[in-house]
């Protein structure tokens, strides 16, 4: 094997097993401790850790009905959504924004609230987040409140009874932090992700559902926040040199008179990736915009990943319903990891640079994952902190779904160097504190998450596997699903007795 080739593989291991598991820590992160493991001809042909596994490719044909239509516009949409109106002026050369906030809010639930929970993302990072002024939906002044960390306890004027409206009005300057990831500045990048104040789901019986960030070495291991569908109304306004800088959103932008405009509806959350160095490049697929930013060296693999995100959108919209944004942003994150947002998704420099024209690669192993999460975690939400393998055990199996669709003579190549070779061991069901920190995640919930997926479909054969995972879809289409949702749709579609199986992969 040529040197080159050696040193793709070995880098492609560790970046392809980060994705979506490195997200935004307090401390700048470093690489990921993914084991690095050298592909050869001899390798590709290794024994199966699970020989069923791959004898039922999808190839060209469906797996489920094409829908004919959106199915998604006929699931009942939640009602009294909270609304964010986000106002943001940006310095990108001085790294710092200004912000006016109003978040509109109904009590959903059957309590009288006399107080919200609102959290507050960017205090993860000391001296980021300055509070100018809080005022209440009237503009009178909120004068004291609570802080625990990230939490803020707001007291309410006027007691919220199920059913009723209020509104919060937050100023604030963000002083972004020097940091590869999510939230902050790199050398050629800024990122804001889980940037703003927002109200946390509400559960009748656990309260308030706000999880801390789990850090080990300095790393953050998973993801921490779970949300409910809302609306966003965003405006961006760029301080200095505007005409070098490009933007890319959750949302296509209306331009007017310097400022950029965003509607965003039914999403979990808003972000923005900002660069002077981007090349931009587009496609449209199905009335879909696909659009990639990447760095100078990246633009060939840019293009590339516009034609592979087009393929995943329509192998996804055949299994569930069609994908249903007008965009999708394509972004080379500036640091080694991978992120999924609404409409948005971050893929590392890393796999851009070593793109190598072919399928034996992580931009076209990462590329599935990261669109598969446009329906698992965004369109159908999950408590990421608590029941992880919801989104990232589907989204990891979801590579394997593409690559059965549109290279099968590589899903073996897939199993072998994308789970088997690392002999995973762990619970799927793990949550992001469990002892042993990133590895340990890793193992269990994507790789481990994959080889019960893949033996669950054998139990349970193609029909039934591909009806439940639609079923489980669109039941919980806009909501934040559980576990018991999951295995409640297997249910309907299945009498094969499950418990052998989940006492081999799951814990309690």
């Amino acid at each position: 094997m040529k040197k080159s080739a050696v040193i793709f593989i070995m880098l492609a291991a560790a970046l392809a097993l980060s994705a979506c598991a490195n997200k935004q820590a307090g401390t700048p992160v470093g690489t990921l401790p993914a084991p690095q493991v050298q592909v050869s001809n001899a390798t590709l042909a290794a024994p199966e850790a699970n020989p069923t596994a791959k004898e039922t490719p999808l190839a060209a044909e469906q797996p489920s009905p094409t829908p004919e239509v959106n199915q998604a516009v006929d699931i009942p949409q939640p009602e009294n959504r909270t609304h964010y109106q986000l106002n943001t002026i940006l310095n990108y050369y001085t790294q710092y924004a200004v912000v006016d906030e109003t978040i509109t809010y109904t009590n959903r639930s059957s309590q009288t609230f006399t107080e919200l929970a609102v959290v507050v993302p960017p205090k993860y990072y000391p001296g980021s987040f300055s509070l100018r002024s809080l005022t209440d939906g009237s503009g009178s002044p909120i004068g004291s409140w609570q802080e625990d960390g990230v939490r803020f306890t707001i007291p309410l004027k006027t007691p919220l009874a199920p059913g009723e409206t209020t509104s919060l009005k937050f100023s604030y300057r963000l002083d972004l932090p020097n940091h590869e990831g999510t939230y902050g500045v790199s050398g050629r990048q800024t990122n804001l992700t889980n940037w703003y104040p927002y109200i946390p789901p509400y559960d009748e019986e656990k309260g308030w559902i706000i999880h801390p960030q789990q850090l080990e070495n300095n790393m953050l291991v998973g993801e921490y926040v779970v949300a409910e569908m809302a609306d966003f109304d965003v405006s961006l306004q760029l301080t200095d040199r505007q005409e070098l800088i490009e933007v890319a959103a959750s949302a296509p932008a209306e331009e007017r008179n310097g400022t950029r405009y965003y509607h965003l509806e039914l999403a979990r959350g808003f972000s923005f990736s900002v660069s002077d160095s981007y090349f931009e490049h587009e496609i449209i697929q199905d009335g879909v915009r696909i659009h990639s930013y990447v760095f100078m060296e990246a633009q060939e693999a840019g293009k590339a990943v516009t034609e592979i995100a087009a393929q995943a959108l329509k192998l996804f919209g055949q299994l569930y319903y069609p994908y249903p944004r007008e965009m999708i942003s394509i972004v080379a994150a500036d640091f080694l990891h991978n992120m999924e947002m609404d409409g948005m998704v971050m893929i590392s420099y890393g796999v851009f640079d070593f793109f190598n024209k072919t399928p034996k690669t992580n931009l076209t192993i990462l590329t599935p994952h990261e669109i598969s999460h446009q329906w698992f975690f965004s369109m159908v939400g999950n408590d990421q902190a608590r029941e992880p393998w919801l989104d990232e055990a589907l989204a990891t199996y979801h590579e394997v779904l593409y690559y059965q669709r549109y290279h099968p003579d590589l899903v073996q190549w897939w199993w072998n160097n994308r789970v088997d070779g690392f002999e995973p061991k762990g619970y799927v069901n793990s949550d992001i504190y469990l002892a042993g920190g990133y590895p340990a995640y890793r193992d269990a919930v994507y790789l481990r998450g994959a080889q019960f997926l893949q033996e669950l479909r054998d139990s349970v054969g193609d029909e039934a596997f591909f009806a439940a995972l639609k079923d489980y879809a669109l039941s919980n289409t806009y909501k934040i699903a559980s576990g018991g949702d999951f295995f409640a749709a297997f249910a309907r579609h299945s009498q094969v007795d499950l418990t052998p199986l989940l006492a081999k992969y799951f814990k309690n």
